[in-house]
């Protein structure tokens, strides 16, 4: 049995070794097998699996599925508020290590490029670079790009080139908003609904800029089944109208798709009655969550057989080109 897991997070050992170097946050510190990274009043303990890709694909293994693994930047996808020169430098990294990785992997592994956003033009530069000498197959985003709204207009050009390559963007939070409000409770406040208002709130801004009505071919993967927007649907339409947009809210929000790294069989139903069953994807969050878990929610719901089989598998493929490099053109050839 066939499917795609678009939610995990392989860190190269090369990124973190990077931040090693630094003498200013954020910076890594080795931890025996682990590595401690440190951001501020921040230090987390990082166990082996998030840079072990082989230990990847033996956990999604024991699923009894053979899993393409697709990975982003998640909680990194600001690359943490670095300096330009040292976010453009850890983008090659990881992007060069995601690379080397699919042509280990043919097939098997993809990666979702990390790119320098608090700088529009290395941006734009990194993000051709990834999708074509390196043959990425989307582009990272974050929900704020350390404090700064993603409907920034400076990235405006930025968008309008992701849209001509036709690669998806992958939103995903990052600790980098409403963490003082969710302070406290061992965290727990903000590792359970920050990081999804924090990703929730930057999809928002997207839609309420006209960015979909300026470029409505772009493509957004909205992790964790889409935060907390669907539930707000009727809200949104009644209290976040704005005049320039062309439809209300939630028409945008239907034209993107989510994934299923919310586990539980109640939220999966909602993001494939709000979305469509052709909008949802597998996602684990592995190695931050088991794959077992949305797997286990996804089959609670007893989905049709095909209905099943698209969440799995073929709208990721739907989605993102998941075909190995000599089966495809390049993404630069074709814009």
């Amino acid at each position: 049995m066939n499917a795609v897991d678009s939610h995990i997070h392989w860190f190269p050992p090369a990124f973190y070794e990077f931040l090693a170097k630094r003498t200013e946050v954020p910076r890594t510190e080795p931890d025996g097998d682990h590595w401690r990274y440190v951001n501020g009043p921040r230090s987390v303990r990082m166990w082996p699996e998030w840079f072990d890709l082989d230990m990847q694909f033996e956990t999604a293994a024991k699923t009894g599925y053979e899993m393409t693994l697709v990975s982003s930047m998640g909680v990194h996808s600001d690359l943490d508020g670095l300096p330009v020169d040292a976010a453009r430098e850890a983008a090659r990294i990881v992007n060069e290590e995601w690379s080397a990785a699919q042509r280990r992997h043919p097939g098997r592994f993809f990666g979702i490029a990390a790119v320098p956003l608090a700088d529009t033009d290395a941006a734009i530069e990194e993000l051709e670079h990834a999708v074509g000498a390196l043959d990425l197959r989307g582009v990272s985003l974050p929900g704020s790009i350390d404090g700064e709204p993603i409907d920034a207009p400076r990235l405006e050009p930025f968008y309008a080139r992701v849209e001509e390559l036709g690669v998806p963007i992958f939103i995903h939070p990052t600790d980098g908003a409403f963490v003082d409000a969710m302070e406290g409770y061992d965290n727990a406040v903000y590792k359970s609904l920050g990081r999804v208002v924090d990703s929730s709130v930057g999809v928002l801004r997207l839609v309420l800029s006209g960015l979909f009505d300026r470029h409505p071919d772009l493509k957004v993967l909205h992790f964790h089944a889409g935060g907390v927007l669907p539930y707000a649907a009727g809200r949104l339409d009644k209290n976040a109208r704005v005049a320039q947009l062309a439809e209300p809210p939630t028409a945008y929000l239907k034209k993107m798709w989510v994934d299923t790294a919310m586990p539980h069989p109640l939220t999966i139903r909602m993001a494939l009655d709000f979305y469509g069953t052709d909008r949802v994807l597998y996602g684990s969050d592995n190695p931050c969550w088991n794959p077992q878990a949305a797997l286990d929610a996804t089959r609670a719901l007893e989905l049709p057989a095909g209905e099943e089989q698209a969440v799995l598998d073929s709208n990721a493929r739907a989605l993102v080109d998941l075909r190995p490099a000599g089966a495809r053109e390049p993404a630069l050839e074709r814009a």
